[in-house]
């Protein structure tokens, strides 16, 4: 088996379910699906959008995606033991530099730490404070 490389934040696999994602994310995506995964925590945010969205045909298509496709293609990293000590190291020296950052992200980030896989997210800046205190890694694949 494969292990997986890149961690996949909650905004790459939305952009995966629009009707016509960024060509940038498209590219890196075929060249390193072997080597993706997501967050149980962005599996998290995934589902919850979806079961708030109204009841309908866009609501069906989206959860049919994610559980049709997303979650067949990618695996699911589990927030554990190991991911729990990072985080609350992330966020006790976050909270000593006056730096705030969503419950959500230090959790992501902390997933990617634990296992050695790089984040991949469009939303850098909101990482950028736990990349300074951490060895985590991000790239944004809406670059060239």
């Amino acid at each position: 088996m494969i292990r997986p490389y890149y961690l996949l934040d909650t905004n790459i696999i939305s952009e995966l379910m629009k009707q016509q994602p960024d060509k940038h994310v498209i590219a890196k995506i075929k060249e390193y699906e072997r080597f993706c995964a997501l967050s149980s925590t962005s599996w998290n945010e995934l589902l919850y959008g979806i079961n708030i969205m109204p009841a309908g045909k866009k609501r069906d298509f989206y959860f049919d995606t994610l559980v049709d496709k997303i979650q067949a293609e990618f695996d699911i990293i589990q927030y554990d033991n190991h991911a729990a000590w990072i985080q609350a190291d992330i966020r006790s020296r976050l909270k000593e530099n006056g730096t705030p950052v969503e419950f959500d992200d230090t959790q992501i980030a902390s997933i990617a730490v634990s296992n050695g896989m790089i984040l991949v997210t469009r939303n850098k800046k909101h990482f950028e404070p736990i990349q300074k205190i951490s060895p985590l890694m991000l790239e944004n694949w809406f670059e060239d």
